[in-house]
């Protein structure tokens, strides 16, 4: 008796880890194909919903204050440093990963200087 083939093509299983993974965080398109456009659209809603509350802060005159304008400068600054990279970096590859990295910087910004302006007006406020 032979095997029988049913004319299925076996489906290829794919190795985690392996530059063909596409789990893989360094495998996703936006870090491999895309023109950089999702990333300074993506950076610009983050910045502009970083900044209400930031520049609430301000507008109140609150003890916070100079947290806040400083968390606002960095925020603009690498939202303007976005769109340099992507108009002057060619290589793709380069370009996409500085997008992150920019986009990533600005998410840690934001989230230390919320936790220092919370805890600064939580303090004045406990005396």
């Amino acid at each position: 008796m032979t095997p029988q083939r049913s004319g299925r093509r076996t489906r290829r299983t794919r190795v985690p880890g392996s530059p063909s993974d596409p789990t893989l965080v360094t495998n996703q398109p936006a870090l491999r194909s895309s023109s950089g456009a999702v990333w300074l659209i993506s950076s610009g809603v983050f910045v502009a919903v970083c900044l209400v509350p930031l520049v609430g802060i301000v507008a109140v005159r609150s003890a916070a204050a100079p947290v806040a304008i400083v968390a606002i400068v960095l925020l603009v600054g690498l939202l303007a440093a976005e769109f340099v990279v992507r108009f002057l970096i060619s290589a793709p590859l380069q370009r996409l990963r500085w997008l992150a990295a920019c986009m990533l910087s600005m998410a840690v910004v934001a989230l230390i200087a919320m936790m220092v302006c919370v805890s600064i007006v939580w303090s004045s406020a406990l005396h």
